[in-house]
């Protein structure tokens, strides 16, 4: 009888979406965070790695990533309607790394337009699959697929929802992505920077640049900000930014160095000291890539 009771329970977990826990926190006068763990994807933590912002316009909310998952999405909507009951407006996406955007078909299935990079629009169509949908529990995916982007952000656009203006900056070149965009609320001077900053844990390089990298942090610099709302990890103050100041270009020196040195690249890898971030989350997953990297990009590269 014990052994078929266990039975039942373990259906009944595996038959509904996770409860994603999800506890908005205020971080602006308007805008909510919901933070992510600092991990990768994994079944246990349903894709909820990324943090996803809303902004109360009085009138309407605005979503900046979606999250990993329809049900992430849904519980995510749950959560701020009990801070204010307010329709929809809008959803954007800052880049094409599907641990933001897969709540998208939850805003789909309500008519809430999709705005995003060319680049996440022309790699993911309709119906694709993609990373999340292949590592979650069946239960955890449940209504969550790609769905068609409604506006496709190509230039720089500024968007005005109720008098709050939201200005989308289209990077030119390859950063932490080969095509990023960032979002930055003059009103109360907040940048949703997307993962051209990470704090708490190490960033990814697989798909971009660190020199591209290195180069959107020169842009984020010019803007006047008093709240970073960032890609990853906890931190709305300079944290994310200076970190990724320091690995970064810790990451190029490293390189440029080794490549002079007529170093191997193995040895670049294996042996140099990064141990200053050793206290970063990922750091034993990401780290050596990351090297890998960083001497490949620099091996012919020339200062423009």
């Amino acid at each position: 009888m014990i052994k078929k009771l266990g039975l039942i329970i373990l259906f009944s977990i595996s038959a509904f979406a996770m409860n994603y826990n999800l506890k908005p926190k205020k971080i602006s006068p308007s805008v909510y965070m919901f933070v992510g763990h600092n991990e990768i994807v994994t079944k246990q933590n349903g894709g909820n790695i990324a943090n996803t912002y809303w902004v109360n316009t009085k009138k309407h909310w605005v979503v900046i990533d979606s999250g990993a998952s329809y049900a992430y999405a849904t519980q995510a909507h749950k959560a701020m309607k009990k801070i204010a009951n307010l329709p929809i407006k809008l959803v954007i996406d800052t880049h094409m790394h599907d641990d933001h955007w897969m709540g998208n078909s939850y805003y789909k299935e309500k008519n809430i337009p999709i705005y995003a990079c060319k680049l996440q629009a022309d790699t993911f169509k309709e119906g694709d699959s993609t990373r999340i949908l292949h590592t979650l529990n069946k239960a955890d995916t449940k209504g969550t697929k790609v769905v068609k982007i409604d506006h496709v952000i190509s230039d720089n656009t500024t968007l005005d929802v109720d008098g709050y203006k939201f200005e989308i900056v289209v990077l030119k070149k390859p950063a932490h992505t080969k095509q990023d965009m960032f979002v930055y609320m003059p009103n109360e001077k907040v940048l949703f920077s997307g993962d051209l900053l990470f704090s708490e844990r190490l960033t990814s390089i697989r798909d971009g640049s660190i020199e591209g990298s290195l180069k959107s942090l020169d842009i984020l610099s010019k803007y006047d900000v008093k709240v970073w709302a960032n890609g990853h990890g906890k931190y709305t103050d300079l944290t994310a930014f200076n970190h990724m100041k320091s690995y970064l270009t810790d990451l190029k020196t490293n390189a440029l160095k080794a490549i002079e040195d007529e170093m191997e690249l193995d040895d670049f890898v294996n042996n140099t000291d990064m141990s200053k971030y050793k206290d970063m989350k990922l750091f034993d997953r990401l780290n050596k890539a990351n090297l890998d990297n960083a001497f490949r990009e620099y091996e012919f590269f020339e200062e423009e």
